[in-house]
């Protein structure tokens, strides 16, 4: 891990303090949410991000902004610094012991609400209901893009990390013909792109097509298909850091002000998460989530 701290860089929260005490947080996150986010952000304010409409301005980094806004909106006054890394998996442990004090990325309620003894769990983010994904395949994958309904899916492997508690959960329920674990999503989308797997799950982003792509990988949504993960996400704050009360209280006060100003759904809305294009779209797994209640 100790190369990662060659990466180490500094977002200093000093909104409130004409003397900047700012107490030095360390916070650990995903390699690609912290290079796409440090392109949005991009030398500025964190409070003068107000545009989400990038083409790669995924869930986890628009998240990534709006709880450091919200914990600048609520009087917290800390300097982070990060390091990169392969995250997922690790950051419930880190939260759990106290050496991580916030988890950057919204977590699924039945993930965390186990441990509420050692976690503060903020007001929802994304209310449960509101969340769908894609399946996404290789542009030439006709069989996969042929997919109309549940049973088509489980004739097709798919490709997911086991850590993503409600993702693996709703795959396992969908039971298709395989389902791999893989810890990097990038790994996944070349997977896919060069058919050695059916689908995987990602959000709808801007526009139609739905498409991601990067060096050797290109990605598209199965047209008119979407699975819901039926759950609420929340942002998960240690109890065993020293400054995860008062971090705890700020951020809710600061959520609560950007989700009065409408600012959280139009984050969502503009970075194409919460998506108008496939609200008619149908979704696959209607009778488990139905089954499951």
């Amino acid at each position: 891990m100790g190369h990662h701290f060659s990466h180490l860089a500094s977002i200093v929260l000093c909104i409130f303090s004409a003397f900047c005490h700012a107490e030095k947080v360390t916070i650990s996150v995903e390699t690609d949410v912290y290079n796409i986010a440090q392109q949005i952000i991009a030398d500025r304010d964190i409070l003068a991000v107000k545009d989400f409409s990038s083409p790669s301005a995924q869930r986890d980094v628009v998240e990534f902004i709006l709880v450091q806004q919200a914990l600048a909106l609520g009087g917290a006054d800390l300097n982070f610094s990060f390091i990169l890394g392969n995250y997922d998996a690790r950051n419930i442990k880190l939260l759990l012991d106290g050496s991580l004090l916030i988890n950057f990325d919204s977590m699924w309620l039945s993930q965390v609400e186990k441990y509420s003894d050692d976690v503060y769990i903020s007001a929802p983010v994304i209310n449960k209901g509101e969340y769908w994904a894609g399946l996404y395949t290789a542009v030439d994958n006709n069989k996969a893009l042929a997919t109309k309904q549940l049973s088509d899916l489980k004739k097709l492997s798919v490709i997911s990390n086991n850590n993503w508690y409600v993702d693996w959960k709703t795959l396992n329920q969908i039971s298709p013909k395989v389902l791999i674990h893989d810890e990097e999503w990038v790994s996944m989308a070349k997977l896919v792109s060069l058919k050695w797997v059916d689908v995987m799950l990602a959000p709808f982003n801007l526009k139609q097509p739905f498409t991601y792509q990067g060096d050797d990988y290109k990605i598209v949504a199965i047209d008119k298909v979407k699975v819901a993960l039926n759950d609420s996400r929340h942002f998960v704050v240690s109890k065993k850091h020293p400054l995860g009360r008062e971090t705890f209280i700020a951020l809710q006060k600061g959520m609560e002000q950007l989700r009065k100003q409408g600012a959280i759904n139009k984050a969502y809305r503009e970075s194409g998460f919460q998506n108008s294009l496939v609200k008619d779209w149908h979704v696959i797994n209607t009778t488990l989530i139905k089954a499951d209640k």
